[in-house]
């Protein structure tokens, strides 16, 4: 849960993939994609951010653990997931309007990364 402006946000983190066994033996997993759903406490919209799988990209050890060549962004830390809600909604993402909105995580990846350095800048020392 996210307290955001005075409103609450949830989120919930999966991961998907598809598996074959084309040779018999071990299975073999492709087109993983990690994904965040976040939704705001009684408002219709729904937010998905997917992390599919690609060249350079990667899930990693756990559900929604992402890396992009040395870039790593951990989606159940909640102040990754409040600087993947700001990205998303300064990109126009409204709460309040009835549907789902699906967006390339990769595409937000360096403007979440830049808001997680101030986030880290303006911490008192």
């Amino acid at each position: 849960m996210l307290l955001v402006d005075q409103a609450t946000y949830r989120w919930t983190l999966s991961h998907s993939h598809r598996a074959d066994n084309a040779d018999g033996g071990t299975p073999r997993y492709h087109d993983c994609a990690e994904r965040l759903v976040i939704r705001r406490d009684n408002e219709p919209g729904r937010l998905e951010i997917v992390f599919a799988s690609g060249e350079g990209t990667a899930g990693a050890t756990h559900v929604g653990e992402v890396k992009r060549g040395d870039d790593y962004l951990n989606l159940n830390r909640p102040g990754v997931v409040r600087a993947v809600l700001g990205e998303a909604i300064d990109r126009g993402w409204l709460p309040a309007e009835p549907g789902r909105c699906e967006l390339d995580g990769w595409a937000l990846v360096d403007s979440v990364l830049t808001r997680l350095a101030e986030q880290r800048n303006d911490r008192p020392r």
